[in-house]
């Protein structure tokens, strides 16, 4: 009876280092993926994602990156460029041009973190949700710098907490 625990508990040995390695291999790609992202803090592997979507336009510079994802697997992306507003979820695109948003909005909920709502020229609207401690700040304030280059008479963002 004893003859099994030996080879039952070498199992479970290399069971829990395959899952160890696995867990640290999922938190760096994470990682990765970590928040908000600017120009310069943007991993390659993004811009692979974004290119592979064929997310950007030709020349197209990004200014703000955030992946919604825990894998960073750029499944959800929000993006500031610097000529558009960029959503892409379960494979469909939404972009405004910085030029035709008429308005920005802001709000902060406890457990769903920032809320970033663009209303454009035609009348559509798209939300941003970041999470909480994913430095949402820095892609509303990028949001905002860029559209008032874009749109120099554009009225002050609206932001309720």
């Amino acid at each position: 009876m004893w003859v099994w625990l030996g080879p039952l508990l070498g199992v479970l040995v290399v069971g829990c280092i395959l899952a160890m390695f696995a867990f640290v291999r999922f938190c760096s790609r994470a990682a990765d993926a970590g928040g908000v992202r600017v120009s310069n803090d943007i991993p390659a592997s993004a811009y692979e994602h974004l290119a592979s979507r064929k997310l950007l336009l030709p020349g197209e510079k990004v200014l703000a990156y955030y992946d919604a994802t825990l894998a960073g697997d750029g499944s959800e992306v929000a993006m500031v460029t610097v000529d558009r507003l960029v959503y892409f979820k379960e494979g469909r695109t939404t972009a405004f041009a910085l030029s035709d948003i008429t308005d920005v909005r802001h709000r902060t909920e406890p457990l769903i973190g920032d809320i970033i709502e663009a209303d454009s020229e035609s009348g559509e609207t798209m939300k941003v949700e970041i999470a909480p401690l994913n430095d949402g700040p820095v892609f509303l304030s990028t949001l905002e710098t860029a559209w008032k280059k874009k749109r120099p008479s554009a009225p002050a963002p609206s932001h309720t907490r």
